[in-house]
Protein backbone atom coordinates (compact mmCIF):
# COMPACT_ATOMS: atom_id res chain seq x y z
CA UNK A 1 0.00 0.00 0.00
CA UNK A 2 2.64 2.83 1.04
CA UNK A 3 4.89 1.50 -2.30
CA UNK A 4 1.67 1.98 -4.34
CA UNK A 5 1.25 5.48 -2.83
CA UNK A 6 4.67 6.51 -3.31
CA UNK A 7 4.74 5.34 -6.97
CA UNK A 8 1.62 7.16 -7.51
CA UNK A 9 3.22 10.55 -6.22
CA UNK A 10 6.61 9.97 -8.19
CA UNK A 11 4.45 10.05 -11.24
CA UNK A 12 2.12 12.68 -10.60
CA UNK A 13 4.62 15.45 -11.27
CA UNK A 14 5.74 13.60 -14.83
CA UNK A 15 1.81 13.48 -15.37
CA UNK A 16 1.30 16.64 -14.99
CA UNK A 17 3.89 17.85 -17.12
CA UNK A 18 2.81 16.23 -19.84
CA UNK A 19 -0.63 17.27 -19.35
CA UNK A 20 0.08 21.14 -20.05
CA UNK A 21 2.26 20.50 -22.86
CA UNK A 22 -0.32 18.28 -24.71
CA UNK A 23 -3.81 18.44 -23.26
CA UNK A 24 -5.01 16.32 -25.89
CA UNK A 25 -3.62 13.43 -25.00
CA UNK A 26 -5.60 13.20 -21.57
CA UNK A 27 -8.80 13.22 -23.44
CA UNK A 28 -10.72 10.07 -23.12
CA UNK A 29 -11.45 8.39 -26.01
CA UNK A 30 -14.04 5.84 -25.95
CA UNK A 31 -16.65 5.67 -23.08
CA UNK A 32 -19.16 4.29 -24.14
CA UNK A 33 -20.44 1.56 -22.25
CA UNK A 34 -22.15 -0.60 -24.66
CA UNK A 35 -19.09 -0.86 -26.66
CA UNK A 36 -17.25 -1.78 -23.17
CA UNK A 37 -19.80 -4.45 -22.46
CA UNK A 38 -19.55 -5.87 -26.07
CA UNK A 39 -16.06 -6.62 -25.14
CA UNK A 40 -15.99 -8.22 -22.32
CA UNK A 41 -18.75 -10.55 -23.51
CA UNK A 42 -22.29 -8.83 -22.68
CA UNK A 43 -24.05 -8.55 -25.36
CA UNK A 44 -27.54 -8.34 -24.65
CA UNK A 45 -28.24 -5.21 -21.95
CA UNK A 46 -30.86 -2.67 -23.32
CA UNK A 47 -29.88 0.34 -24.88
CA UNK A 48 -32.83 2.21 -23.52
CA UNK A 49 -31.88 3.00 -19.84
CA UNK A 50 -30.97 6.55 -18.18
CA UNK A 51 -27.57 7.53 -17.79
CA UNK A 52 -26.08 6.91 -14.19
CA UNK A 53 -23.06 7.29 -12.62
CA UNK A 54 -21.56 5.64 -9.78
CA UNK A 55 -18.45 5.47 -7.15
CA UNK A 56 -18.21 9.50 -7.58
CA UNK A 57 -17.59 9.20 -3.52
CA UNK A 58 -16.73 5.99 -1.42
CA UNK A 59 -19.90 6.70 0.46
CA UNK A 60 -21.88 6.37 -2.70
CA UNK A 61 -20.79 2.33 -3.07
CA UNK A 62 -21.30 0.86 0.49
CA UNK A 63 -20.86 -3.20 0.81
CA UNK A 64 -21.44 -4.97 3.75
CA UNK A 65 -21.13 -8.52 4.35
CA UNK A 66 -24.36 -10.86 5.17
CA UNK A 67 -22.58 -13.68 7.32
CA UNK A 68 -23.73 -17.55 6.75
CA UNK A 69 -26.10 -16.75 9.85
CA UNK A 70 -27.73 -14.00 8.22
CA UNK A 71 -26.36 -11.59 10.38
CA UNK A 72 -24.90 -8.05 8.15
CA UNK A 73 -21.39 -6.88 9.50
CA UNK A 74 -22.33 -3.17 8.76
CA UNK A 75 -20.32 -0.27 8.33
CA UNK A 76 -21.69 1.80 10.90
CA UNK A 77 -21.61 -1.48 13.51
CA UNK A 78 -21.33 -0.38 16.78
CA UNK A 79 -18.78 -1.86 19.45
CA UNK A 80 -20.36 -4.94 20.65
CA UNK A 81 -19.37 -6.70 24.10
CA UNK A 82 -18.56 -10.36 23.75
CA UNK A 83 -17.39 -12.83 26.28
CA UNK A 84 -13.46 -13.75 25.66
CA UNK A 85 -13.14 -17.78 25.32
CA UNK A 86 -9.27 -18.21 26.14
CA UNK A 87 -7.35 -20.91 23.70
CA UNK A 88 -9.76 -21.33 21.08
CA UNK A 89 -6.61 -20.42 18.76
CA UNK A 90 -8.43 -17.48 16.27
CA UNK A 91 -9.27 -13.75 16.85
CA UNK A 92 -12.08 -12.86 15.07
CA UNK A 93 -13.11 -9.05 13.95
CA UNK A 94 -15.04 -7.00 11.53
CA UNK A 95 -13.03 -4.96 8.85
CA UNK A 96 -14.89 -1.56 8.24
CA UNK A 97 -12.65 -0.20 5.53
CA UNK A 98 -11.92 2.79 2.99
CA UNK A 99 -9.82 3.25 -0.25
CA UNK A 100 -8.12 -0.40 0.65
CA UNK A 101 -8.43 -3.68 -0.86
CA UNK A 102 -9.41 -6.60 1.14
CA UNK A 103 -5.78 -8.02 0.07
CA UNK A 104 -4.44 -4.52 1.14
CA UNK A 105 -5.31 -5.08 4.75
CA UNK A 106 -4.43 -8.82 4.51
CA UNK A 107 -0.93 -7.62 3.75
CA UNK A 108 -0.86 -4.93 6.25
CA UNK A 109 -1.95 -7.42 8.27
CA UNK A 110 0.85 -9.41 8.19
CA UNK A 111 3.31 -7.65 8.16
CA UNK A 112 2.26 -6.44 11.87
CA UNK A 113 1.88 -9.21 13.02
CA UNK A 114 4.27 -11.19 11.34
CA UNK A 115 1.71 -13.98 10.45
CA UNK A 116 1.97 -15.59 7.01
CA UNK A 117 -0.79 -15.16 4.79
CA UNK A 118 -2.64 -17.98 4.80
CA UNK A 119 -3.45 -17.37 8.41
CA UNK A 120 -5.56 -14.17 7.86
CA UNK A 121 -8.76 -15.34 6.69
CA UNK A 122 -11.59 -13.62 4.68
CA UNK A 123 -14.70 -14.73 3.07
CA UNK A 124 -14.58 -12.36 0.14
CA UNK A 125 -12.55 -9.54 -1.52
CA UNK A 126 -14.29 -6.46 -1.17
CA UNK A 127 -13.55 -3.36 -3.35
CA UNK A 128 -11.21 -0.67 -2.95
CA UNK A 129 -13.58 2.23 -4.44
CA UNK A 130 -16.35 1.93 -2.08
CA UNK A 131 -17.15 1.88 1.72
CA UNK A 132 -17.25 -1.83 3.22
CA UNK A 133 -17.52 -4.03 6.43
CA UNK A 134 -16.65 -7.74 6.10
CA UNK A 135 -15.13 -10.51 9.03
CA UNK A 136 -11.81 -11.43 9.20
CA UNK A 137 -10.28 -14.20 11.43
CA UNK A 138 -6.37 -14.44 12.60
CA UNK A 139 -5.49 -18.16 13.01
CA UNK A 140 -3.18 -18.64 16.05
CA UNK A 141 -3.59 -14.44 16.62
CA UNK A 142 -3.13 -12.63 19.89
CA UNK A 143 -6.25 -10.31 21.18
CA UNK A 144 -3.92 -7.43 22.09
CA UNK A 145 -2.23 -7.92 18.62
CA UNK A 146 -5.67 -7.56 16.94
CA UNK A 147 -6.32 -4.86 19.21
CA UNK A 148 -3.44 -2.58 18.32
CA UNK A 149 -3.51 -3.05 14.87
CA UNK A 150 -3.31 0.38 12.67
CA UNK A 151 -4.52 -0.51 9.11
CA UNK A 152 -4.33 3.18 6.96
CA UNK A 153 -7.84 3.29 6.11
CA UNK A 154 -9.29 0.60 8.16
CA UNK A 155 -11.22 0.10 11.62
CA UNK A 156 -11.37 -2.36 13.99
CA UNK A 157 -14.67 -3.52 15.97
CA UNK A 158 -15.68 -6.40 17.55
CA UNK A 159 -13.08 -8.49 18.41
CA UNK A 160 -13.38 -12.01 19.91
CA UNK A 161 -11.54 -15.42 20.43
CA UNK A 162 -13.10 -18.20 18.99
CA UNK A 163 -12.60 -21.98 17.06
CA UNK A 164 -12.31 -22.33 13.35
CA UNK A 165 -11.25 -19.47 10.53
CA UNK A 166 -13.25 -17.79 8.20
CA UNK A 167 -12.99 -19.26 4.60
CA UNK A 168 -13.26 -18.05 1.21
CA UNK A 169 -16.98 -18.29 0.36
CA UNK A 170 -17.98 -18.77 3.93
CA UNK A 171 -20.71 -15.71 3.96
CA UNK A 172 -24.71 -15.97 2.62
CA UNK A 173 -23.72 -12.65 0.40
CA UNK A 174 -23.41 -9.02 0.53
CA UNK A 175 -25.80 -5.72 1.22
CA UNK A 176 -25.34 -3.09 -1.33
CA UNK A 177 -26.31 0.52 -0.47
CA UNK A 178 -25.79 2.67 -3.44
CA UNK A 179 -25.98 5.94 -4.55
CA UNK A 180 -26.26 6.48 -8.75
CA UNK A 181 -25.93 9.66 -9.59
CA UNK A 182 -28.10 11.13 -12.33
CA UNK A 183 -27.80 14.15 -14.37
CA UNK A 184 -31.95 14.71 -14.31
CA UNK A 185 -34.19 13.12 -11.71
CA UNK A 186 -35.82 10.15 -12.58
CA UNK A 187 -39.44 9.00 -13.06
CA UNK A 188 -40.28 6.87 -9.84
CA UNK A 189 -42.79 5.27 -12.10
CA UNK A 190 -40.01 4.08 -14.37
CA UNK A 191 -37.37 2.83 -11.51
CA UNK A 192 -40.23 1.01 -10.12
CA UNK A 193 -41.51 -0.77 -13.37
CA UNK A 194 -37.39 -1.72 -14.08
CA UNK A 195 -37.47 -3.06 -9.79
CA UNK A 196 -40.67 -4.83 -10.11
CA UNK A 197 -39.29 -6.58 -13.75
CA UNK A 198 -36.30 -7.61 -12.10
CA UNK A 199 -37.90 -9.39 -9.00
CA UNK A 200 -40.03 -11.26 -10.85
CA UNK A 201 -37.48 -12.18 -13.26
CA UNK A 202 -34.35 -12.14 -11.46
CA UNK A 203 -31.08 -10.93 -13.69
CA UNK A 204 -28.40 -12.91 -15.51
CA UNK A 205 -25.80 -13.37 -13.46
CA UNK A 206 -22.46 -11.41 -16.04
CA UNK A 207 -19.31 -10.58 -14.74
CA UNK A 208 -19.02 -7.13 -14.37
CA UNK A 209 -16.07 -4.70 -15.71
CA UNK A 210 -13.99 -4.69 -12.21
CA UNK A 211 -13.49 -8.54 -13.29
CA UNK A 212 -11.25 -6.95 -16.45
CA UNK A 213 -8.90 -4.47 -15.00
CA UNK A 214 -9.33 -0.66 -15.46
CA UNK A 215 -8.03 1.24 -17.85
CA UNK A 216 -8.10 -0.88 -20.20
CA UNK A 217 -10.48 -4.12 -19.53
CA UNK A 218 -8.52 -6.25 -21.18
CA UNK A 219 -7.63 -9.13 -18.68
CA UNK A 220 -9.49 -11.88 -20.51
CA UNK A 221 -6.77 -10.96 -23.55
CA UNK A 222 -4.15 -11.46 -21.30
CA UNK A 223 -5.50 -15.11 -19.88
CA UNK A 224 -6.64 -15.84 -23.57
CA UNK A 225 -3.14 -15.72 -24.37
CA UNK A 226 -1.76 -17.53 -21.41
CA UNK A 227 -4.02 -20.42 -21.87
CA UNK A 228 -3.93 -20.47 -25.94
CA UNK A 229 -0.35 -19.59 -26.69
CA UNK A 230 1.99 -19.95 -23.30
CA UNK A 231 3.95 -17.32 -20.79
CA UNK A 232 5.70 -15.80 -23.68
CA UNK A 233 2.16 -15.00 -25.26
CA UNK A 234 0.70 -13.43 -21.81
CA UNK A 235 4.03 -11.03 -20.74
CA UNK A 236 3.77 -9.63 -24.60
CA UNK A 237 -0.07 -9.24 -25.02
CA UNK A 238 -0.15 -7.29 -21.16
CA UNK A 239 2.87 -5.01 -22.27
CA UNK A 240 1.41 -4.11 -25.84
CA UNK A 241 -2.14 -4.53 -26.22
CA UNK A 242 -4.12 -1.94 -27.35
CA UNK A 243 -7.14 -0.59 -25.71
CA UNK A 244 -10.02 2.11 -26.90
CA UNK A 245 -10.62 2.97 -23.48
CA UNK A 246 -6.62 3.74 -22.37
CA UNK A 247 -5.80 7.31 -22.34
CA UNK A 248 -3.65 8.24 -25.53
CA UNK A 249 -0.51 9.08 -23.30
CA UNK A 250 -0.53 6.00 -21.93
CA UNK A 251 -1.19 3.84 -24.83
CA UNK A 252 1.50 6.04 -26.66
CA UNK A 253 4.15 5.36 -23.85
CA UNK A 254 2.96 1.61 -24.43
CA UNK A 255 3.73 1.87 -28.16
CA UNK A 256 7.20 3.08 -27.83
CA UNK A 257 8.10 0.38 -25.39
CA UNK A 258 6.43 -2.13 -27.87
CA UNK A 259 9.12 -1.04 -30.53
CA UNK A 260 11.50 -2.33 -28.87
CA UNK A 261 10.07 -5.55 -27.72
CA UNK A 262 12.62 -7.96 -26.59
CA UNK A 263 15.19 -5.05 -25.62
CA UNK A 264 14.11 -5.44 -21.64
CA UNK A 265 16.59 -2.68 -20.12
CA UNK A 266 15.14 0.03 -22.82
CA UNK A 267 11.53 -0.72 -22.27
CA UNK A 268 11.44 -0.48 -18.61
CA UNK A 269 13.58 2.83 -19.21
CA UNK A 270 10.96 3.77 -21.30
CA UNK A 271 8.42 3.20 -18.58
CA UNK A 272 10.09 3.64 -15.55
CA UNK A 273 8.75 7.44 -14.75
CA UNK A 274 5.15 6.04 -14.96
CA UNK A 275 5.88 3.35 -11.77
CA UNK A 276 2.25 3.49 -10.82
CA UNK A 277 0.45 3.19 -13.85
CA UNK A 278 2.85 0.58 -14.99
CA UNK A 279 4.21 -0.91 -12.28
CA UNK A 280 3.50 -4.79 -13.39
CA UNK A 281 4.71 -4.08 -16.42
CA UNK A 282 7.83 -2.89 -14.89
CA UNK A 283 7.78 -6.09 -12.37
CA UNK A 284 7.93 -8.25 -15.68
CA UNK A 285 10.62 -6.17 -17.12
CA UNK A 286 12.94 -6.34 -14.22
CA UNK A 287 12.72 -10.00 -13.92
CA UNK A 288 12.77 -10.42 -18.06
CA UNK A 289 16.23 -8.49 -17.56
CA UNK A 290 17.62 -10.38 -14.81
CA UNK A 291 16.48 -14.19 -15.92
CA UNK A 292 17.77 -13.38 -19.79
CA UNK A 293 13.88 -13.56 -21.00
CA UNK A 294 12.63 -15.94 -19.41
CA UNK A 295 8.64 -15.52 -19.14
CA UNK A 296 7.22 -18.30 -16.75
CA UNK A 297 9.18 -16.77 -14.04
CA UNK A 298 8.45 -12.81 -15.06
CA UNK A 299 4.57 -14.34 -15.04
CA UNK A 300 5.62 -15.31 -11.47
CA UNK A 301 6.59 -12.44 -9.87
CA UNK A 302 3.18 -10.89 -10.70
CA UNK A 303 1.00 -14.11 -10.28
CA UNK A 304 -1.81 -12.53 -7.95
CA UNK A 305 -2.46 -10.64 -11.47
CA UNK A 306 -2.01 -13.65 -13.57
CA UNK A 307 -4.40 -15.20 -11.52
CA UNK A 308 -6.86 -12.87 -12.34
CA UNK A 309 -6.02 -12.97 -15.84
CA UNK A 310 -6.88 -15.95 -16.56
CA UNK A 311 -9.98 -15.88 -14.11
CA UNK A 312 -11.16 -12.94 -16.56
CA UNK A 313 -10.94 -15.04 -19.19
CA UNK A 314 -13.12 -17.63 -17.53
CA UNK A 315 -15.64 -15.05 -16.92
CA UNK A 316 -15.48 -13.26 -20.09
CA UNK A 317 -16.33 -16.93 -21.52
CA UNK A 318 -19.31 -17.24 -18.84
CA UNK A 319 -20.74 -13.42 -20.05
CA UNK A 320 -20.28 -14.65 -23.94
CA UNK A 321 -22.47 -17.85 -22.66
CA UNK A 322 -25.11 -15.64 -20.54
CA UNK A 323 -25.21 -13.38 -23.53
CA UNK A 324 -26.82 -16.14 -25.58
CA UNK A 325 -29.01 -17.82 -23.02
CA UNK A 326 -30.28 -14.49 -22.93
CA UNK A 327 -30.58 -13.85 -26.58
CA UNK A 328 -32.38 -17.10 -26.95
CA UNK A 329 -34.39 -17.52 -24.11
CA UNK A 330 -32.56 -20.26 -23.13
CA UNK A 331 -32.61 -21.98 -19.60
CA UNK A 332 -28.86 -22.75 -18.43
CA UNK A 333 -27.63 -24.88 -15.93
CA UNK A 334 -27.81 -24.15 -11.82
CA UNK A 335 -25.43 -24.16 -10.86
CA UNK A 336 -23.14 -23.36 -13.96
CA UNK A 337 -19.61 -24.29 -14.06
CA UNK A 338 -17.33 -22.24 -15.02
CA UNK A 339 -14.55 -22.08 -17.64
CA UNK A 340 -11.54 -23.24 -15.61
CA UNK A 341 -13.27 -26.30 -13.92
CA UNK A 342 -11.61 -29.97 -13.72
CA UNK A 343 -14.82 -31.48 -14.79
CA UNK A 344 -14.53 -31.87 -18.76
CA UNK A 345 -17.95 -33.24 -18.98
CA UNK A 346 -19.72 -29.87 -17.14
CA UNK A 347 -17.78 -28.01 -19.85
CA UNK A 348 -20.16 -28.86 -22.53
CA UNK A 349 -22.12 -25.96 -21.88
CA UNK A 350 -19.07 -23.77 -23.24
CA UNK A 351 -18.57 -26.43 -26.24
CA UNK A 352 -19.16 -23.90 -29.26
CA UNK A 353 -17.21 -21.21 -27.08
CA UNK A 354 -14.16 -23.89 -27.04
CA UNK A 355 -14.59 -24.83 -30.59
CA UNK A 356 -14.42 -21.01 -31.27
CA UNK A 357 -11.38 -20.64 -29.11
CA UNK A 358 -9.81 -23.73 -30.21
CA UNK A 359 -9.54 -24.49 -26.85
CA UNK A 360 -9.86 -28.28 -25.93
CA UNK A 361 -8.64 -28.42 -22.52
CA UNK A 362 -8.38 -25.10 -20.17
CA UNK A 363 -7.56 -27.14 -16.78
CA UNK A 364 -4.45 -28.52 -18.54
CA UNK A 365 -3.40 -25.19 -20.35
CA UNK A 366 -3.32 -23.94 -16.74
CA UNK A 367 -0.97 -26.77 -15.51
CA UNK A 368 1.72 -24.69 -17.31
CA UNK A 369 1.30 -22.06 -14.39
CA UNK A 370 1.82 -24.01 -10.57
CA UNK A 371 1.55 -20.77 -9.16
CA UNK A 372 -2.11 -20.30 -10.17
CA UNK A 373 -4.80 -21.78 -8.13
CA UNK A 374 -8.60 -21.96 -9.10
CA UNK A 375 -11.18 -23.97 -6.65
CA UNK A 376 -11.63 -27.07 -7.21
CA UNK A 377 -14.92 -27.43 -8.73
CA UNK A 378 -15.86 -24.00 -9.57
CA UNK A 379 -19.30 -22.84 -10.64
CA UNK A 380 -21.52 -19.64 -10.27
CA UNK A 381 -25.51 -18.90 -10.42
CA UNK A 382 -26.82 -17.78 -14.01
CA UNK A 383 -29.57 -15.83 -12.88
CA UNK A 384 -29.92 -14.18 -9.66
CA UNK A 385 -32.70 -12.48 -7.75
CA UNK A 386 -31.43 -9.01 -5.79
CA UNK A 387 -33.43 -9.01 -3.04
CA UNK A 388 -34.49 -4.84 -2.97
CA UNK A 389 -34.70 -3.57 0.68
CA UNK A 390 -35.59 -0.14 0.12
CA UNK A 391 -34.97 2.40 -2.78
CA UNK A 392 -36.08 6.25 -3.57
CA UNK A 393 -35.94 8.51 -5.95
CA UNK A 394 -34.06 12.08 -5.02
CA UNK A 395 -32.90 14.66 -6.95
CA UNK A 396 -29.34 13.48 -7.20
CA UNK A 397 -30.87 10.71 -8.39
CA UNK A 398 -31.72 7.16 -6.82
CA UNK A 399 -30.60 6.04 -3.38
CA UNK A 400 -31.26 1.78 -3.19
CA UNK A 401 -29.67 -0.85 -0.82
CA UNK A 402 -30.32 -4.67 -2.21
CA UNK A 403 -28.73 -7.70 -1.49
CA UNK A 404 -27.54 -10.14 -3.54
CA UNK A 405 -26.03 -14.10 -2.98
CA UNK A 406 -22.19 -14.38 -3.21
CA UNK A 407 -20.76 -14.41 -6.38
CA UNK A 408 -23.06 -11.85 -8.04
CA UNK A 409 -22.28 -8.22 -8.32
CA UNK A 410 -23.58 -5.27 -7.82
CA UNK A 411 -22.70 -3.98 -11.15
CA UNK A 412 -24.43 -6.34 -12.95
CA UNK A 413 -27.79 -5.28 -10.95
CA UNK A 414 -26.84 -1.99 -11.79
CA UNK A 415 -26.97 -2.82 -15.68
CA UNK A 416 -30.45 -3.18 -15.87
CA UNK A 417 -31.12 -0.25 -14.44
CA UNK A 418 -29.08 2.58 -15.69
CA UNK A 419 -26.82 3.47 -18.40
CA UNK A 420 -23.90 2.65 -16.45
CA UNK A 421 -20.78 5.44 -15.86
CA UNK A 422 -18.05 5.31 -13.64
CA UNK A 423 -14.41 6.60 -13.58
CA UNK A 424 -13.18 9.37 -15.68
CA UNK A 425 -14.24 12.08 -17.41
CA UNK A 426 -16.84 12.79 -14.53
CA UNK A 427 -19.75 14.19 -16.32
CA UNK A 428 -20.16 18.19 -16.07
CA UNK A 429 -23.78 17.92 -14.47
CA UNK A 430 -22.69 15.30 -11.84
CA UNK A 431 -23.89 16.58 -7.92
CA UNK A 432 -20.71 15.60 -6.35
CA UNK A 433 -22.10 16.95 -2.56
CA UNK A 434 -21.97 14.09 -0.04
CA UNK A 435 -25.54 12.22 0.46
CA UNK A 436 -26.20 10.03 3.44
CA UNK A 437 -28.05 6.98 1.41
CA UNK A 438 -28.38 5.21 4.97
CA UNK A 439 -30.29 8.20 6.11
CA UNK A 440 -32.34 8.70 3.04
CA UNK A 441 -33.36 5.19 2.90
CA UNK A 442 -33.79 5.11 6.80
CA UNK A 443 -31.27 2.68 7.57
CA UNK A 444 -29.32 4.31 9.75
CA UNK A 445 -26.65 7.06 9.46
CA UNK A 446 -23.35 7.21 7.95
CA UNK A 447 -22.30 10.47 9.62
CA UNK A 448 -19.85 8.42 12.44
CA UNK A 449 -18.30 6.50 10.61
CA UNK A 450 -17.43 9.10 8.63
CA UNK A 451 -16.35 11.34 11.31
CA UNK A 452 -13.81 8.40 11.86
CA UNK A 453 -12.78 7.94 7.99
CA UNK A 454 -12.64 12.10 7.56
CA UNK A 455 -8.66 11.80 6.89
CA UNK A 456 -9.30 9.23 4.65
CA UNK A 457 -12.05 10.27 2.78
CA UNK A 458 -10.74 13.85 2.15
CA UNK A 459 -7.32 12.33 0.66
CA UNK A 460 -9.33 10.11 -1.34
CA UNK A 461 -11.66 12.73 -2.95
CA UNK A 462 -8.38 14.93 -3.12
CA UNK A 463 -6.83 12.18 -5.53
CA UNK A 464 -10.06 11.80 -7.16
CA UNK A 465 -9.97 15.52 -8.46
CA UNK A 466 -6.10 15.36 -9.09
CA UNK A 467 -6.52 12.36 -10.82
CA UNK A 468 -9.51 13.96 -12.50
CA UNK A 469 -7.78 16.50 -13.69
CA UNK A 470 -4.60 15.00 -14.85
CA UNK A 471 -6.47 11.93 -16.93
CA UNK A 472 -4.95 9.06 -14.67
CA UNK A 473 -7.40 5.99 -14.71
CA UNK A 474 -4.84 3.25 -13.13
Amino acid sequence: MAQDQNFWEREQQVIQAAREASPEKFTSSVKDPYLLFEQIGIKSISKELPKGYFKYRPEDFIVEEERPDGAVITVDGKEVSREMDDGQGTIYFDLTKVGVSTIDAQNRITELTGHPEKDVGYAGIKDAVALTAQRVSLRGGILNEVLDLDIPGAIIRNVYEGKGVVQVGGLKGNRFTLLIRTEKTLDPAQIEDRIEYIKAHGIMNYFGVQRFGTPRFLAHEFGRAMLLSGAEAGVKTYVTMKSPFELPFFAERRAEATLVWGDWKKMFEILSDLPYSFRHELEMLESLQKTGGHFLTALEKVQQQAGMWVRAYASYAANERLSEAEKNGESLPTPMPQLLNPDQKALSVYKAFLDREGLRNPMGALKKYPFIRVGRNPTFIPVVHPEVHAYKVIPEGLAITFSLSKGAYATTMLMYLFDTLTGYPVPEWLDSKFVDTKEVLGTGSLSEVREMFEEDLNRIMSRKNEDSESGSEE
